[in-house]
């Protein structure tokens, strides 16, 4: 089996003020996302992993950096950026919902529609990326331990697609420096989840 580890890098100030955090917003972590990190770091064994990837985007690369401890090269793809917001990005989230609040669903993430609104990238469009990354990765690792750190939005996308939800507005997004496992079957490629948001301190391998 393959074994996916996805996490999600730790706050940033943007995070801290409710600011839209999307691909426009490229700020490393805050002190409190750097503690964060060296938490999960503490108890996340990176001498199970085989590879590492990671978004270019400042947060994502220093959660990775944390976690790797030099062990591994990082390898960055741009397919796991965050969604890009576009004129939304870097917002205070709260001054959208007063404005539009039809974009938002019952949990107050952006619903598929949002970007009829803005100049942001659409869900289609992230999933397709993303997708794309994940084909690769399964048909490019079997029987092997995998970490892949990003984002929020772009972690929903990503399990949202590879479980076949149907609705992204299923899927809840995960706490910074929290972490998924999804195991894959090497022969069908077929995806398991086998948790969903956990944080340090806590158990991540079996």
């Amino acid at each position: 089996m393959l074994n996916v580890y996805i996490v999600r890098h730790g706050q940033t100030d943007t995070n801290k003020t409710f600011g839209i955090n999307g691909s426009g917003t490229n700020l490393p972590l805050n002190e409190t996302g750097r503690q964060q990190a060296e938490n999960l770091r503490d108890s996340f064994d990176i001498n199970k992993i085989d590879y590492v990837y990671s978004s270019p985007l400042k947060r994502a690369r220093e959660t990775a950096e944390i976690l790797n401890q030099g062990k591994h090269e990082i390898i960055i793809d741009d397919r796991l950026t965050e969604m890009n917001y576009g004129n939304w990005d870097g917002k205070d989230v709260h001054e959208i919902i007063a404005k539009y609040p039809q974009v938002f669903d019952e949990l107050g993430y952006f619903k598929e529609n949002y970007s009829d609104y803005c100049t942001g990238e659409t869900y289609q469009h992230l999933a397709d990326r993303l997708m794309a990354f994940w084909h690769d990765l399964i048909n490019n690792h079997e029987n092997e331990s995998v970490l892949l750190v990003f984002h929020g939005t772009a972690s929903r996308s990503l399990v949202q697609n590879v479980l076949q939800i149907p609705r992204i507005a299923l899927v809840g997004e995960i706490q910074n420096a929290g972490v998924i496992n999804i195991s894959v079957d090497d022969q069908s490629k077929k995806a398991f989840l086998r948790y969903y948001n956990r944080i340090a301190p806590g158990k991540f391998f079996d």
